[in-house]
């Protein structure tokens, strides 16, 4: 099992209320939720990150591509001739 750290943090009364509601939501303790929160949060940011580097790339080689510098293979392209 990996170590677990302790952190305080201020939250709403509202985020507070809802955490007491732990069992509704099938969690066994309000750190559990509050893990797996944060853990979908960080999961959601990560892909939003590597989405826009993508995108950033594309925009990048758009350029070289228009201007012929760039060709696009298909996997037909990549057999070898026998």
């Amino acid at each position: 099992m990996r170590k677990l750290t302790q952190k305080k943090f201020s939250i709403s009364i509202e985020q507070k209320r809802f955490l007491e509601n732990y069992r509704r939501w099938g969690y066994s303790d309000r750190s559990s939720i509050v893990r797996d929160a944060l853990n979908s949060f960080m999961k959601e940011l990560e892909a939003a990150e590597r989405k826009t580097l993508m995108k950033k790339k594309a925009q990048e080689l758009s350029s070289d591509y228009k201007e012929g510098r760039l060709t696009i293979f298909s996997e037909t392209d990549n057999r070898d001739d026998r």
